[in-house]
């Protein structure tokens, strides 16, 4: 019981604070074979719900520095959040909780952050893929503005994937204080798509040059499984 409060207390905190745009990420180990019940509960619960705006993810976490199996992420503006037709009950809240508790085997960290840049065409979960790069930035003017002109520069090479910056602003996981993420339409697509941008050495080399002082925590990648309200 104490574990549902919990959860149900990180998740509320979305709701509560007001940064906009922003997000909350919790992070968990599913109970092996479990991702189907898991995703049915979600769309038992979530599925035709709308949101004032955002939503959230159920995704599936691929290779890289990352922790947990799974995450949710919930999205959108924090001063107009919430389902447009009214809360849930606080006995179906609980309800829901309980039942996707029993098919968690850890529950992991949760952070919640900002999202200062976003570029491209549609949303991430339109491609399905992200790869997510975590880092610890010393001067964050300067690198949104070296983040917007590199990005300005790949438009050509990444053809409207989706690109977004932001940041870490409770919880610091390996220490990062912001991320940068990229939408692409699997692994595959992810190396052909970096293969062409290294062309650029020119734009890359100004990019890392004026950025100011970076340092690289960690990256990982994974697929989006369930979508319920919009990101855009």
């Amino acid at each position: 019981m104490k574990k549902i409060s919990l959860l149900i207390a990180v998740f509320a905190s979305f709701y509560c604070v007001a940064q906009i745009p922003s997000f909350t990420v919790q992070y968990f180990d599913a109970k092996p074979w479990q991702q189907t019940e898991i995703a049915q509960i979600f769309d038992n619960y979530y599925e035709g719900v709308e949101f004032k705006s955002g939503g959230l993810y159920l995704e599936r976490l691929r290779a890289g520095n990352t922790e947990g199996t799974h995450r949710i992420v919930f999205f959108g503006d924090r001063e107009n959040f919430g389902r447009k037709e009214g809360e849930k009950t606080s006995e179906e809240v609980r309800a829901f909780y309980r039942e996707f508790s029993d098919n968690i085997e850890n529950w992991g960290n949760s952070y919640t952050g900002r999202i200062l840049d976003y570029s491209g065409e549609g949303s991430p979960d339109d491609y399905g893929y992200i790869q997510i790069y975590e880092i610890k930035v010393a001067d964050q003017v300067a690198f949104l503005k070296a983040h917007k002109k590199i990005v300005s520069k790949m438009s050509k090479v990444m053809e409207g994937r989706p690109v977004a910056f932001g940041t870490y602003d409770i919880g610091a996981p390996n220490g990062a204080s912001h991320w940068v993420a990229v939408a692409y339409k699997n692994r595959a697509d992810n190396i052909k798509i970096k293969a062409a941008s290294e062309k650029y050495t020119k734009e890359w080399g100004e990019y890392f040059s004026t950025r100011g002082e970076v340092e690289d925590t960690g990256n990982f990648d994974l697929t989006i499984l369930k979508t319920y309200g919009s990101f855009n």
